[in-house]
């Protein structure tokens, strides 16, 4: 376990899962995130509080796709129909090295062997949690010796307001168009535009609605190649005037409200009851299921390639 930064802002992050466990803004006595207050609660993270997903984040129709000209059947949960997040053992569920550490800064790496969970390849992995002020910054490298698959994740949950619903959150996304789903969450088909649907934030707005219309769980399509970082979503608590401004390098942003999440006041962070929609997590990841459609941005990664993600999440306080 390592605890980064200052006054202004601090994390937590632990070995397991490389996952951020804790974050707290000046002047609030409240976690930022969702998550476990015993670490022992990590080892079955069936929610992926503040977990580094990978390494094939999202889902794989059948657990099966070609890659270089060969089938892969990758490993799939119990019950599951679909890979999801990497596998039941993927990086979410391995214990990370914490490879240094300064007071504003931890890294931790961790090697997926060839054939972990289906996938061809060692796998290289360090990621960097870096604190500026009222900024978190992290970013993930990788490299491979053969061609692989590779599109990490992080899966942190945000409630800004320590409500515990999102009420009174309000959220824009860049996004002009988004990927509609089967009842799996596979994508069914192209990019789709936002225009007059649900799923347009391009103007920012209140979340509340979704409480009572169910799930939310969508790529939203940033842009098509991976590239520069650059701002993606903005989410706020009217009650508290704490703001998030999110900036990614990826090619989109899945967005989900938690519809499914319930851990018991005992074990959560918070000390009380996680009920569906008590948080938003924000997910900078490649398409899901990329490795079976062509015409989406490439999760492939090739030896001669260095894998990067770069995210910062940039807080701010309003009054009055």
């Amino acid at each position: 376990m390592a605890t980064i930064g200052s006054h202004q802002l601090q994390a937590t992050i632990i070995s397991f899962g490389a996952c951020l466990q804790d974050l707290r803004l000046q002047h609030f006595d409240f976690p930022l995130v969702l998550g476990y207050a015993d670490v022992a609660n990590y080892l079955s993270n069936g929610s992926y509080f503040g977990a580094v997903v990978g390494r094939n984040a999202n889902r794989i129709a059948q657990g099966r796709c070609l890659l270089s000209g060969q089938q892969l059947h990758l490993t799939k949960a119990i019950n599951d129909q679909h890979q999801l997040h990497g596998g039941p053992n993927g990086s979410s569920f391995r214990n990370w090295q914490i490879v240094s550490k300064t007071p504003s800064q931890v890294v931790l790496q961790d090697m997926l062997p060839h054939g972990h969970m289906g996938f061809p390849g060692n796998l290289c992995v360090q990621i960097t949690y870096t604190i500026q002020q009222q900024t978190l910054d992290v970013k993930i490298e990788a490299n491979t010796d053969q061609t692989t698959l590779c599109n990490f994740m992080l899966h942190n949950y945000f409630n800004l307001d320590n409500s515990l619903n999102l009420d009174h959150h309000f959220l824009s996304v860049t996004a002009k168009t988004y990927l509609p789903t089967n009842t799996s969450g596979i994508p069914i088909g192209n990019e789709t535009d936002v225009d007059n649907t649900d799923y347009d934030y391009r103007t920012i707005k209140n979340l509340n609605k979704f409480m009572f219309e169910g799930r939310l769980d969508h790529n939203f399509c940033i842009k098509n190649k991976p590239g520069v970082l650059q701002e993606v979503a903005q989410l706020e608590s009217c009650c508290s005037g704490i703001s998030m401004k999110l900036s990614s390098t990826e090619v989109g942003l899945q967005v989900y409200n938690a519809a499914d999440v319930s851990v018991e006041a005992n074990k959560s962070l918070h000390g009380r009851t996680y009920h569906p929609y008590s948080g938003l997590a924000l997910e900078p990841q490649g398409w899901p299921n990329a490795a079976n459609e062509g015409q989406f941005p490439s999760c492939v990664l090739h030896p001669s390639e260095t894998y990067l993600q770069h995210t910062s999440y940039q807080f701010d306080m309003h009054t009055g």
